[in-house]
C-alpha cells in the first residue's frame, strides 16, 4: 500500500486529491491536510509528501530527515525537484513513479520500495512460514499472525509485540529485531500461542506498525501469515499491497473455499485493490526446499 500526504491550504489540494484517487494505478492511501499545525500534530507517515511551499517552510525545522527525500514541493513556477501546479497532474504521477523506481534500496532496507504481502490459507496451515519463504529473499521479514503458534519456538512472538504496538511505542522496530529469529538471512516473528492478542489491535494500529517497519529501513519486504481469526477483523486494502491465497490440490474443502473467497475478492464490494494471487501450497513447499 503506497501512502501519500498532501499539505496544501487552498482548493488545489482538494482537486489534486480527487485526481490522484481516480488516476493512481495500484493501491493508494491518501491523507490531506490544510493547516501545517494539523499535519505537525498528526502521527501519520507516508511514502510521499506533496507539500506547498508555505507548508514546507512552516515545518522545515521540525521535519524528520527522511521526509526530505520523500517530499515534492508544489510551487507556482518551474523549479528542479519540485512540481509546478500549473502543469498537468499526470506529470506529477510520472514524477512520483520515477522516484519510486529510482529509490535506492540495499539488501536490508525497504523504505519507499518496501511492500507488505499477506498470505492466507482458509484451512489451518502449520507450514505457512515455510510457504512464505519460497518467495522471500535475504533481509525480508515474516510476521506470524496465525490462529495457533508453534509449540517448539520457545522465544518471543507476535503476542509479545502486540502490547507495544498498542502503545505505539516508538522503539517498535527495535522490539521486532529483539523478538525475531533469523534463518538463512530471513527474519521470522512466530505467531502468538493463540490469536486473541492479535484481535485486541485495530486496523489503524497495524497500519502504524507496518509503516514504522518500513521507515526503519531494517528489512526488505514484509510478509504476514494470516489466520482465520485475524483475517475476518482487518481491512486487506488498508494494510496490504499484495494478497496471496493458499490453495491445495489435495484438499477438496480448501480448494472449494478458495474458489468462494476468490469470487468475493473480485466482487465490487470486497474487491482487493492490490496485487492478488492464488497459489498451490504443494508448489510453494517444493520451491521452498529447493
Amino acid at each position: 500500500m503506497f501512502t501519500m500526504i498532501i499539505g496544501e491550504e487552498g482548493e488545489y489540494g482538494c482537486r489534486l486529491r480527487k485526481y490522484l484517487e481516480t488516476h493512481w494505478t495500484g493501491s493508494l492511501r491518501l491523507h490531506s491536510f490544510t493547516r501545517p499545525e494539523t499535519l505537525r500534530a498528526s502521527e501519520e507517515k507516508a511514502d510521499c509528501y506533496l507539500l506547498d511551499e508555505h507548508f514546507f517552510h512552516c515545518m522545515q525545522e521540525e521535519l524528520p530527515p527522511y521526509i526530505a527525500d520523500r517530499c515534492i514541493l508544489l510551487t507556482n513556477e518551474e523549479r528542479e525537484g519540485s512540481f509546478c501546479r500549473y502543469h498537468p497532474p499526470e506529470e506529477l504521477i510520472q514524477m512520483i513513479e520515477e522516484r519510486q523506481n529510482g529509490a535506492a534500496g540495499d539488501s536490508r532496507g525497504g523504505g519507499i520500495n518496501c511492500t507488505v504481502t499477506a498470505l492466507y490459507s482458509p484451512v489451518f496451515e502449520p507450514e505457512l512460514d515455510k510457504i512464505a519463504s519460497a518467495g522471500m529473499k535475504q533481509g525480508d521479514l515474516y510476521l506470524g499472525m496465525e490462529d495457533v503458534g508453534s509449540l517448539t519456538s520457545g522465544g518471543g512472538n507476535m503476542g509479545d509485540l502486540c502490547y507495544f504496538i498498542g502503545l505505539k511505542n516508538r522503539e517498535i522496530a527495535g522490539r521486532v529485531k529483539e523478538t525475531a529469529r533469523e534463518a538463512d538471512g530471513i527474519w521470522y516473528v512466530d505467531s502468538p500461542d493463540l490469536s486473541l492478542d492479535l484481535l485486541e489491535l485495530t486496523p489503524e494500529e497495524y497500519q502504524w506498525f507496518f509503516q514504522c517497519l518500513k521507515d526503519s529501513g531494517e528489512y526488505g519486504d514484509i510478509y504476514v501469515g494470516l489466520g482465520s481469526g485475524i483475517f475476518t477483523q482487518i481491512s486487506l486494502n488498508m494494510l496490504f499491497d499484495r494478497f496471496v491465497l493458499i490453495d491445495s490440490r489435495n484438499n477438496e474443502r480448501q480448494h472449494a473455499c478458495c474458489g468462494f473467497l476468490e469470487q468475493a475478492l473480485q466482487s465490487e464490494s470486497r474487491r482487493f485493490q492490490g496485487v492478488y494471487e492464488r497459489k498451490y501450497r504443494e508448489d510453494l513447499l517444493d520451491a521452498a526446499v529447493q
